[in-house]
């Protein structure tokens, strides 16, 4: 076995239980957090030999874990925005509403739908798929056959590009459709 399979055995023996709470304690999900620090040990050992010898293992790879989870916090809530945004256009909501509310929450969703479908393929397909259909980036990558990042590149630039197009920004649409900010 070569030495850097074994500082790797070695590491991921020493420091994955940490690592998994850790991450769990910022992400709240064990389930996301175990994919956190399989990603953390992935990146680590991608780049373990720029590294010198004394390293403080457990602060690299901590550092490397809590960006990783901060990043998943990150698209986490731009994702649940975008799902409110999609909740609400999804169901009308006429319980107790004047007919003038009815109609301009109706025209908001139908401004809503028709930028979607202005956007190009390459930037509506992951925003149907992920806010109309809520499939996962890995599901979302799988069926566009393309990588993960590229989805969560596509869904950003297509969150920005309907926010130009309907003139509002991600907080004022929640504020129009009735989701909280």
């Amino acid at each position: 076995m070569a030495a850097a399979d074994l500082r790797t055995e070695q590491l991921v023996r020493q420091y994955y239980p940490y690592l998994v709470r850790l991450v769990q304690s910022i992400v709240h999900d064990a389930a996301e957090a175990e994919d956190i620090v399989q990603e953390t040990f992935i990146a680590a050992m991608l780049n373990i030999d720029n590294e010198t010898a004394t390293i403080n293992y457990k602060s690299w790879l901590s550092k490397i874990a809590v960006n990783k989870a901060r990043d998943l916090l990150r698209r986490r809530k731009v994702r649940d925005r975008w799902q409110a945004i999609w909740r609400v256009t999804k169901r009308s909501q006429t319980n107790g509403r004047l007919p003038e509310d009815i109609a301009s929450h109706n025209e908001t969703i139908q401004q809503l739908w028709l930028a979607v479908e202005s956007l190009n393929e390459k930037h509506r397909l992951p925003i149907v798929l992920r806010y109309g259909q809520n499939l996962s980036i890995r599901e979302i990558a799988d069926v566009l056959e393309i990588k993960e990042g590229t989805v969560n590149s596509r869904l950003h630039n297509a969150q920005k590009e309907l926010a130009n197009i309907l003139d509002i920004d991600v907080e004022q649409m929640l504020l129009l459709q009735g989701g909280q900010a």
